[in-house]
């Protein structure tokens, strides 16, 4: 037998052990001109499986990375880290930016160690692109930076060292329905115009909550950090799951500070909080602008009653929902895409599956969402009720019976009188005066309140971003009205109690 190639693969094995001895911290140019390495040489080196290059230039950091076996490690870089895992994968860095939705020059910036602390969406991104595996994307992610909870995870620490994180938002109620404008300029806020603080503002019962919940289902889906946090003495949303977890609403306040609290659960855990009835004061009640403060990169979200009057705020009046127009003929396809009658429609049909609109019935379903402003969960209750009462009789009946304007499976919810009169109670006592003015007027202008209060347009404006008073219609310009859940308000103030347990 010819031992010609095997003494030359034996020389190339010696050759490359006497340069390894002295690598040290050469670099691959010195390396190459003590080797005289050609492009014939670099396949010889492959072939032996010994990989020159990629060993001399890691240097012994990168050995003590190489196997399993030789005890304890020292933390890879995040450019090692990367180009290790695509390189096992097969990956060119043009494939890769493809697979993650990155550029090919942020590849090449992340390789090369140019960019230290990538995004953690992008870090994010790049784990999906490899299918690393929960223990691999854990270690990239620490290498690159990321949060507390991820690095005490990698190096073995105790779960208790770090503060207990905020649960993830409940699952939504169910299907959204007619607020897709809403939920988008939402979501726009947030995410395009990178607003820090969006506050949903407006009556209890028109659906702030199922907003907030679905657009932080959006969020989390496009890999957004979302945590929840329901004040101390807010309304929850009927029929919302709370999440896994033994407190879904949040950390106790285990300090004075209940702000302090939430910023600890925070950490650098979530890119969004959303804080549901941020109204709630006192104990339990979370300082926002505090919160903001101490958290530069946090966004939130929180509902309320009111705005936080805040620097840098953006408020969402979350109004009533459209509602049809009275006619004597309708259009039972369109009449069923208009927004109250969909959201009417599709909470009759978790009751009553075989309900349809007809001839007969749709003048009532028109009348009732037009009577009840469009405000979400006066439908809800209507269509339970109507369980009882067809769309006909509840109309009838609705005008005297305030027993009606709560929820017929006794859920807890206060009754939505009751919270239109902490709407009510929380404006300004001019815009107290103008509502008891307008409230029995079927509408009026702005010009109408110059009597009433020195700013009529203010007052207005107050009323409208509260959510209880809305434009009269497009056949009506100008014209506003109040909602008739605030006018209902007025009649019970007014009507003797022994009259209304008749």
């Amino acid at each position: 037998m010819n031992n010609r190639p095997r003494n030359t693969v034996r020389g190339i094995g010696d050759r490359e052990r006497e340069v390894l001895g002295r690598a040290g911290g050469d670099t691959l140019g010195e390396i190459d001109r003590r080797m005289s390495t050609g492009p014939h040489a670099v396949v010889k080196n492959v072939a032996t499986g010994l990989l020159l290059s990629e060993r001399a230039v890691a240097g012994p950091r990168q050995r003590l990375l190489s196997t399993r076996s030789e005890g304890p490690r020292e933390s890879a870089s995040f450019a090692d880290l990367l180009k290790r895992h695509r390189g096992r994968s097969g990956l060119t860095q043009q494939q890769l930016a493809d697979f993650a939705t990155l550029s090919v020059r942020a590849i090449r910036d992340l390789e090369s160690g140019r960019v230290r602390r990538p995004r953690r969406e992008s870090v994010g991104l790049l784990a999906d692109a490899l299918r690393l595996r929960d223990a691999e994307r854990q270690q990239l992610h620490a290498a690159g930076g990321s949060p507390a909870h991820l690095r005490d995870a990698l190096l073995g620490l105790p779960a208790s060292s770090a503060p207990p994180a905020l649960p993830e938002p409940p699952a939504p109620p169910g299907t959204l329905v007619g607020r897709e404008a809403e939920l988008q300029v939402l979501l726009d806020q947030v995410t395009v115009y990178g607003h820090r603080l969006v506050s949903v503002v407006g009556i209890s019962g028109i659906g702030k909550t199922h907003l907030v919940l679905e657009a932080a289902r959006v969020l989390r889906a496009r890999g957004w950090r979302v945590g929840w946090h329901a004040s101390a003495g807010g309304t929850r949303c009927c029929g919302a799951h709370p999440a896994a977890g033994p407190d879904p609403g949040g950390p106790s306040p285990s300090t004075a500070d209940p702000t302090a609290d939430l910023v600890a659960a925070i950490g650098e855990r979530h890119d969004l909080v959303v804080i549901d009835s941020g109204d709630a004061s006192g104990p339990g009640g979370v300082d926002v602008g505090e919160l903001l403060r101490r958290c530069p990169g946090l966004h939130v979200v929180v509902t309320g009653l009111t705005p936080r009057y805040l620097p840098g705020e953006r408020v969402l009046p979350l109004t009533a929902m459209a509602v049809p127009e009275e006619a004597a003929d309708h259009d039972h396809v369109r009449l069923a895409e208009v927004e109250s009658v969909a959201l009417f429609l599709s909470h009759m049909r978790r009751s009553q599956p075989g309900f349809r609109l007809r001839e007969d019935n749709a003048h009532a379903v028109v009348r009732l969402c037009r009577w009840l402003d469009g405000v979400p969960r006066a439908l809800e209750y209507a269509a339970g009720w109507c369980l009882v009462y067809p769309p006909e009789l509840l109309l009838a009946r609705a005008g005297r019976d305030f027993s009606l304007l709560s929820s017929p499976a006794g859920c807890g919810c206060q009754d939505l009188l009751s919270s239109v009169a902490r709407s009510v109670d929380i404006v300004a006592q001019s815009c107290r005066s103008v509502l008891a003015e307008v409230a029995d007027r079927p509408h009026w202008t702005v010009g109408d309140l110059d009597h009433l209060v020195p700013d009529p347009a203010a007052a207005l404006h107050a009323l409208l971003v509260h959510g209880l008073v809305r434009p009269a219609g497009a056949h009506l310009p100008e014209r506003f009205t109040a909602l008739q859940l605030v006018r209902l308000l007025h009649l019970r103030d007014r009507t003797p109690a022994a009259a209304r347990a008749c």
